[in-house]
């Protein structure tokens, strides 16, 4: 069955003598009407064209795709695939698949995992992963105005995302002799970068302390903690303990 171009019923050339015979009736009514029944949009006479250039869907209430049973794999594509919808932009994207893995889009459900969003009433536990704690170190400092090693904590975190806290505390000996008083300093690194320089001239009181949020680094760092004092000759005990702490957020 094929499309037949209608006829001008009032041009004589195209109607003959003016009589209209059933199979010029057949023709363009029946036929026709049985072609615009089943066209499949071909873009060939009858057929309407291949594309929907323009179109609004204001009132269309359902769209059904059918099953391509295959993934859209050009740029502005959008398809079925089983029970999928699917846009293939620069890549596949799932449209209507949740919580797929983390870095990919998709619709998400409500929860704490990586998956997931966040419903914004949760809270969050801290998870210790490791702690060290140094045991109370003495050092014999000579006056030098040097620094002078106390102690040393290596660490690779776990995870980079993970937290640091490192915690110095320091506690100087006798700094106030023959009524002259001395300078003790305290510097706190990590690896190369110096965390805190901490200068104190008072003897004998509780110990100094500063705490430090620190990002993770899956590398090994050396945390240390140096001292040095500024009476020429002479030597004076230090004391430091040192503690880490790796949270998981």
């Amino acid at each position: 069955m094929a499309w037949t171009a209608p006829i001008d019923w009032s041009d004589a050339d195209e109607v003959p003598s003016a009589i209209v015979t059933a199979a010029m009736l057949n023709e363009q009514i029946r036929e026709n009407l049985g072609v615009l029944s089943t066209h499949t949009h071909t873009g060939a006479a009858g057929m309407g064209a291949t594309t929907m250039t323009g179109l609004t869907l204001t009132a269309l209430g359902t769209l059904t795709f059918a099953d391509q049973s295959a993934n859209p794999d050009a740029a502005g594509e959008l398809q079925r695939n089983g029970n999928d919808i699917l846009w293939y932009g620069s890549s596949v994207v799932n449209l209507s698949a949740a919580d797929a893995s983390a870095g990919t889009a998709s619709l998400r459900s409500l929860s704490t995992s990586s998956t997931t969003a966040a419903a914004g009433n949760h809270t969050h536990t801290l998870s210790q992963e490791y702690a060290s704690v140094s045991s109370e170190t003495t050092v014999s400092v000579l006056g030098n105005d040097v620094e002078h090693e106390v102690i040393t904590v290596s660490r690779a975190a776990a995870d980079a995302s993970n937290g640091l806290f490192l915690a110095g505390y320091f506690e100087p000996g006798v700094i106030t002799q023959l009524g002259i008083t001395y300078d003790m300093t305290f510097k706190i690194y990590a690896g190369a970068t110096l965390l805190a320089s901490i200068v104190t001239d008072e003897a004998n009181q509780p110990f100094y302390g500063q705490v430090f949020r620190l990002p993770g680094s899956t590398s090994s760092v050396a945390y240390k903690v140096t001292a040095q004092w500024d009476r020429p000759g002479q030597t004076i005990n230090a004391k430091c303990v040192l503690a880490l702490l790796e949270v998981t957020f």
